[in-house]
């Protein structure tokens, strides 16, 4: 195979501190496998099975989904080339990765391609020991993406597929939303239709989607939320684009829910959403409570007497979708510790990528600074938009929503193109398209940050220039990561305590590295362990291994 070599070599590596003394038992281990050549263009996935097996995947424009999986001893016990009938492999520029999941020990794939103008989603499902497809489906089909796009305050009504999957359970969801004008035979209450599947891939039920008929013609996909066969919650902007009177609605959020008895969605406005621009959701279920969690972000409310960027938590009953009460997030305890450790003169401004939910209500935001810019002489204008991806916050807050504690890391790093808040949940997913067809700028699989909670400590890792880490003392001289030849695996162990920095993969020199690719990873909490492709550098040099990391 092009991409991995068979080989049975592992080894065993610690971590190693830069600055602080650890003891050998205190440290997590790592394994590799066996090097093989840095992946080319295309996109990588890896996924670790319920059943202790590990896929790694490689989309290939010439070989179509590569296919290599490793046992729980770490060894290659199977290699394949998967290509399909249904969905043209060869067009994978123009193919969209709408998720990647584990399910029933197997390897789930959810691709997006356009034919004759109509986006067609299928599903392949892969065996998780031989790598094999067993099963391929067209499981929809939207109309022609050349009707005019909608927009109301910077949000536009969805023309796409959606997929959630409940991990636990491994039932799912996907949700088929028409967006574009609506033509004169159309209906707004049968533009959006939620599917719901059994872990075995069998339809459970299906049912359109519609908020208030012609009051709110279109609809903004925000998040959606499985909870087994029993619930699915979604999550939404409902537009409207004729209101002439400045004082109406035009767009607001709405959490819906629909379980298995009812015979149609039920519906909860959250009414201070109204003509709030540019929103992004993420949906979370507190069991402990039976309470839906939905942070929300607005790059402009404008409601507000100044129009500012603002992020808020909902608390919502359950069962029957009452609002209990909402805050606004806050991130004083991370400014406070800016301020006091990382050379802040004013507030911290990150803005929200991941909320993780506590079965007691209780609850994690993940926080980055983030500001797009443009730049002159590129003619494409993918490559003429950028993003700073500078420091990390991370916010808890209890289960009335109060923050009760937070803290900062420096990062400073440029990404090619435009980062959106939340952007973590879809990663986590492995949503992805080919956004950048030039492979030497193609740096996003390996920028922002990973969280990953372990039962005595939280773990932070990132990939940085370590030369500019720590210059004097200050980070005023920090040089943001742009490329990749001078890059290194950073991790923060992080507890109550502080944040002690460790090296992923041993102490970096001067014509040695390692960095990983963060898009690539995959974490499993109850196991501790995560998974990563991890490049190795040696002068001009580059290899890359699968790395478990066990905490």
């Amino acid at each position: 195979m092009r991409y991995l070599r068979t080989g049975m070599g592992l080894f065993f590596l610690l971590f190693a501190s830069q600055s602080y003394a650890q003891a050998p038992t205190q440290a997590p281990t790592v394994q590799l496998s066996a090097t093989f050549p840095e992946p080319g263009e295309g996109f990588d996935k890896l996924l670790l099975l319920q059943g202790g097996n590990t896929v790694y995947l490689h989309f290939d424009k010439k070989q179509g989904i590569v296919v290599n999986v490793y046992n729980d001893q770490r060894a290659v016990i199977a290699t394949d080339a998967v290509k399909g009938q249904l969905w043209d492999a060869s067009g994978l520029n123009d193919t969209e990765i709408d998720g990647i999941f584990a399910i029933n020990n197997q390897v789930v794939i959810f691709l997006q391609q356009l034919v004759k103008y109509k986006p067609n989603l299928y599903r392949l499902v892969l065996d998780g020991t031989t790598g094999k497809l067993v099963k391929e489906d067209k499981l929809g089909e939207l109309s022609t993406v050349l009707h005019r796009d909608v927009a109301v305050q910077d949000n536009f009504a969805s023309h796409d597929f959606h997929v959630s999957v409940d991990a636990a359970t491994g039932y799912y969801a996907v949700a088929a939303f028409t967006g574009g004008e609506l033509q004169r035979k159309e209906s707004p209450s049968e533009r959006a239709l939620i599917t719901h599947y059994t872990p075995d891939h069998q339809l459970l039920r299906q049912k359109y989607y519609t908020f208030s008929g012609d009051n709110y013609p279109y609809l903004a996909y925000l998040d959606m939320l499985v909870t087994g066969g029993d619930k699915i919650y979604l999550a939404t902007a409902a537009l409207n684009n004729s209101r002439k009177n400045g004082k109406d609605t035009s767009a607001v959020v709405v959490i819906s829910a629909l379980a298995k008895s009812d015979s149609a969605f039920i519906h909860s406005t959250l009414p201070y959403t109204a003509n709030f621009s540019d929103i992004h959701v993420s949906l979370q279920y507190a069991a402990g409570v039976n309470m839906i969690q939905a942070l929300l972000t607005t790059a402009n409310n404008q409601t507000a007497k100044t129009p500012v960027a603002a992020a808020y938590m909902n608390y919502l009953d359950a069962g029957t979708l009452e609002l209990k009460r909402n805050n606004a997030v806050s991130t004083d305890k991370i400014t406070a510790f800016a301020q006091e450790r990382m050379k802040y003169t004013g507030a911290y401004s990150g803005q929200p990528q991941a909320l993780i939910t506590h079965a007691d209500g209780s609850s994690t935001v993940l926080l980055e600074s983030m500001n797009a810019f443009a730049t002159n002489g590129s003619s494409n204008s993918w490559n003429k938009m950028h993003t700073n991806l500078n420091d990390i916050g991370v916010s808890e807050i209890d289960a009335a929503g109060r923050e009760q504690s937070g803290y900062g890391i420096v990062k400073m790093q440029i990404a090619n193109g435009t980062f959106e808040p939340l952007y973590f949940q879809r990663r986590k997913k492995g949503q992805w398209f080919f956004r950048n067809r030039i492979q030497v700028l193609n740096t996003t699989p390996y920028l922002s940050y990973d969280y990953l909670p372990a039962s005595k400590a939280n773990y932070v890792i990132f990939n940085d220039y370590l030369a500019y880490l720590d210059p004097g003392g200050t980070t005023l001289d920090k040089k943001p990561m742009r490329y990749l030849y001078e890059a290194n695996t950073v991790c923060y162990k992080c507890t109550p305590a502080g944040q002690e920095r460790l090296f992923l993969f041993g102490t970096p020199e001067t014509y040695k590295g390692y960095y990983c690719m963060l898009g690539a990873s995959d974490y499993n909490e109850q196991r501790t362990t995560y998974v990563t492709l991890m490049i190795t550098r040696k002068g001009e040099d580059k290899k890359a291994c699968v790395a478990w990391v066990k905490f």
